[in-house]
């Protein structure tokens, strides 16, 4: 018959006993002292954690753990536990919020360091019992997550790239489009300035003809922009269907969709959105303003220096009674002081492959929701936009 120890000894999981006991009398001592928000708390006290790290030991560990961190014995592992297990933030403070809120279990994820230098992400879990006493030996099971974080990885970089290939394709099939309807009047325009050229360019010149061309240029010039105005009015002007939204739900679907490439490319985004704001806006324009707002973040971090912040922040609050304000920032290295001025007009865009489409439209869509566009601050630490749409139905004709 096998014994318990025995059981422990040869499980096939990793399971470390850990000393929680002192910890555990701190939890109900804060508790006891009227804390009853210990994330808050954790939060005014960054140095709790490491502090309560040292009132924490490691009991016994199976074999199954000695492997895992590619220990040679016990001895060794438990020599170097401290430094293989440091104190950690997240995964500590889940346990004790955990016993702070009385729950039965816990868990969570962290990236342990073996002896050999490798990292190993795992999904740990603890069962948290009734009795004080019990807390001097809580057992920890570890499950190696690292194929399924490989395999996660991949499907996310196939998704980000399926996102980027699908947006690559729109804009090609949009500046076909544009190269279509205005090259005609273009070359037209060319060709007339030419033949105008030609006629004052002789001995004898022509003015009456040179004068003619010039009228016909002016025609063509006149024609290439009410095709551009068409074009901009067939792109800017889809369908609206203004309602209240709520403005959190816009920002969740928008990110919903860029998540996988933002991750794949590790960039972090931060939120600070109030969840009981609405405007009265067209939802699917709202995105696209947004979406163009986040991808020109990730294409500006993409192309600052690797040592920086990686990182996209979008905020959402009431600016006053009739609007609310969304900002968007990213942490690339600014926007040029040559395109500055000229940002939101027509084709000026600062990526070699991009057409400067994208804030001209955002722009438009905005206005067109009676709310402004601007750029807040850009610094060689990165560039926030942000802009404006009405909380309730203003009458206007969008």
């Amino acid at each position: 018959m096998v014994s318990s120890e025995e059981s422990f000894r040869f499980a096939p999981i990793p399971i470390l006993i850990e000393d929680w006991y002192p910890l555990k009398q701190w939890v109900d001592g804060i508790k006891a002292a009227g804390v009853t928000d210990l994330a808050a708390f954790l939060d005014e006290h960054p140095d709790v954690i490491e502090q309560l790290r040292l009132r924490h030991s490691f009991v016994d560990a199976n074999d199954a753990t000695i492997e895992l961190f590619g220990a040679s014995s016990r001895h060794e592992f438990f020599d170097a536990a401290r430094s293989l297990l440091p104190a950690s933030r997240p995964s500590n403070a889940q346990v004790l919020q955990a016993i702070f809120d009385g729950a039965k279990s816990c868990q969570g994820e962290r990236v342990l360091k073996t002896f050999d230098g490798r990292t190993v992400p795992i999904v740990w879990r603890c069962s948290l019992p009734e009795e004080d006493d019990k807390y001097r030996r809580l057992h920890f099971y570890a499950f190696d997550v690292t194929e399924y974080k490989q395999n996660s990885d991949r499907l996310q970089a196939l998704r980000a790239e399926m996102a980027h290939t699908a947006r690559i394709s729109l804009v090609g099939q949009l500046a076909a489009s544009v190269l279509h309807e205005v090259s005609q009047p273009l070359s037209s325009t060319l060709l007339s300035i030419d033949a105008a050229i030609s006629w004052i360019d002789r001995s004898e010149p022509n003015i009456a003809e040179a004068s003619s061309a010039l009228q016909a240029a002016a025609r063509w010039a006149t024609k290439t922009s009410e095709v551009s105005q068409k074009l901009r009015t067939f792109i800017m002007r889809a369908p609206v269907r203004p309602a209240m939204n709520s403005a959190n739900e816009i920002v969740e679907a928008v990110l919903f969709f860029l998540g996988p490439e933002l991750a794949a490319k590790g960039i972090r985004i931060m939120k600070t959105i109030d969840p009981h704001l609405e405007v009265f806006a067209d939802r699917i324009q709202i995105q696209q303003v947004l979406g163009n707002l986040l991808a020109n973040g990730l294409h500006a971090i993409e192309g600052s220096p690797s040592d920086m912040r990686r990182e996209l922040s979008v905020a959402v609050h009431a600016t006053d009674p009739d609007f609310v304000q969304f900002e968007v920032g990213d942490t690339g290295a600014g926007i040029s002081s040559s395109i500055s001025t000229s940002l939101f007009d027509a084709f000026c865009s600062s990526k070699s492959e991009g057409m400067g489409l994208g804030l001209t439209i955002s722009k438009a869509i905005v206005e067109a929701h009676g709310g402004r566009i601007w750029v807040t601050d850009s610094n060689p630490s990165g560039t926030t936009f942000c802009f404006t749409i009405p909380v309730e139905n203003s009458q206007r004709s969008l």
